[in-house]
């Protein structure tokens, strides 16, 4: 019996169209067509593709690989490259080498087969600080991957875009629908923080990346939304968060046993792969137990949320007098409508809590979905295929082209959005 050795040609399906959500620290994406967003794998069993490349191989790899050993020869790791495209910086390790173009070639390479197996028309939304010259080569470099790319956006402007709607009040806000589950309860996913009016107003968006955290606020107009003003803070990234809580982590273990994790690489590196589900969990208030380990002695380190919020307090306080200054910056007439963050700035410890307490009664407070970004620059790759919306990179204003009355982009259904602040 003869084995036929041809493969069945991928067939791309047409009404489905992909979003890509690209930061300096991971790339997400969504498949949005007939039925709910399909979220994409894009490092083999993992959702997200970690930008984090290994240089002690043969050859480069970038990902899980990577990140898995950050802190055991950091020296053989190249991240947080995206904000240095253009700039005259080499990673090397060997015989291996890598610049920060040719490290984001290698995370879109990577990343080409999920992305093209059933569609052939891509967005890409992009982080606010990156300049024209850089959004340029990832867009170059994008093409060399043979990426179906239809078009940029700059995050901020992706997001609001997508429910601008709920803030003009043409739509319900999915977070004030009455919707249950099959179990007859409401979905995680709804936030009743502060009641939102409705009308043109302003919004502010705030998200973190192995870079920096960054803001911007976008005006929210009945035929556009606009940017207002942004900022980008690398003294608060989210990179130098955790290595807050590690450093608190390491002092504590110091005092339970005399033993120093930054001691053995192994020990930091094990640490160092469970603050992520650490912080996330935190976030929701629930305590969490860290288990130190290296060749010769162990150490589990019993946290609660309150014990991470505090490590972290000089730099809440740097981030809300930051996120103040941001917005008097931009001369509003009246205190934002609301404050989004991304998941990444939503998990830095105390930064929700401490953003509740200095904004104003009239501002609403959620964390987004994870696949929010992905499925809101989904959203516009219609829009850039029929010639709607322009080529070029949308970083400074997007016409709501759409006819009023329209239905709302689907709620992402996500199981982190609830906050400690205000319930």
């Amino acid at each position: 019996m003869f084995w036929s050795r041809k493969q069945t040609p991928i067939v791309h399906d047409r009404s489905r169209v992909v979003g890509v959500d690209l930061t300096a620290t991971r790339a997400r994406a969504v498949s949005v067509g007939t039925g709910r967003p399909r979220t994409l794998y894009l490092d083999g069993p993992n959702e997200s593709l970690l930008l984090f490349a290994r240089l002690d191989q043969r050859t480069p790899d970038i990902g899980r690989t990577g990140y898995g050993i950050t802190r055991l020869v950091p020296h053989a790791i190249c991240s947080g490259f995206l904000p240095l495209l253009g700039a005259h910086r080499t990673w090397s390790t060997g015989r291996n080498s890598l610049t920060a173009e040719s490290a984001l070639q290698l995370a879109f390479d990577r990343v080409h087969a999920p992305l093209t197996h059933d569609s052939d028309a891509t967005g890409l939304a992009l982080p606010g600080y990156l300049s024209a010259a850089q959004v340029k080569k990832v867009v170059e470099i994008a093409g060399t991957a043979k990426l179906p790319l239809r078009g940029t956006v700059s995050m901020p402007l992706a997001i609001v875009a997508s429910r601008a709607d709920m803030v003009l009040g043409i739509t319900k806000a999915a977070d004030q629908e009455e919707e249950v589950d099959e179990n007859g309860s409401r979905p995680e996913w709804v936030v009743p923080l502060r009641p939102q009016d409705t009308g043109p107003g302003t919004v502010v968006v705030l998200d973190a990346d192995e870079f920096a955290l960054s803001g911007a606020v976008i005006g929210v107009e009945t035929q556009e939304v606009k940017l207002l003003a942004s900022a980008v803070w690398p003294r608060l990234s989210a990179r130098l968060w955790k290595e807050r809580v590690l450093d608190a982590l390491a002092d504590r273990c110091v005092r339970l046993c005399r033993r120093d994790p930054r001691d053995s690489a192994e020990a930091e590196q094990s640490l160092f792969e469970q603050l992520d589900d650490a912080l996330e969990r935190t976030r929701h208030g629930q305590p969490v137990s860290l288990a130190v380990r290296s060749a010769h002695w162990y150490q589990d380190v019993p946290q609660r949320a309150e014990d991470f919020d505090g490590y972290c307090t000089a730099l809440t306080t740097l981030a809300t007098d930051s996120l103040r200054e941001l917005i008097l910056s931009a001369s509003l007439p009246v205190p934002p409508r609301a404050v989004w963050l991304t998941p990444a700035a939503g998990r830095l410890p105390g930064l929700v809590d401490g953003i509740y307490k200095a904004s104003s009664e009239l501002t609403q407070l959620a964390v987004l979905s994870s696949n929010a970004v992905a499925e809101a620059v989904a959203a516009l790759v219609p829009l850039w295929t029929s010639g709607a919306l322009p080529k070029s990179h949308l970083d400074t204003t997007i016409p709501l082209t759409r006819v009023p009355g329209r239905e709302a982009p689907p709620a992402s259904p996500t199981h982190s959005p609830h906050m400690r602040a205000g319930s």
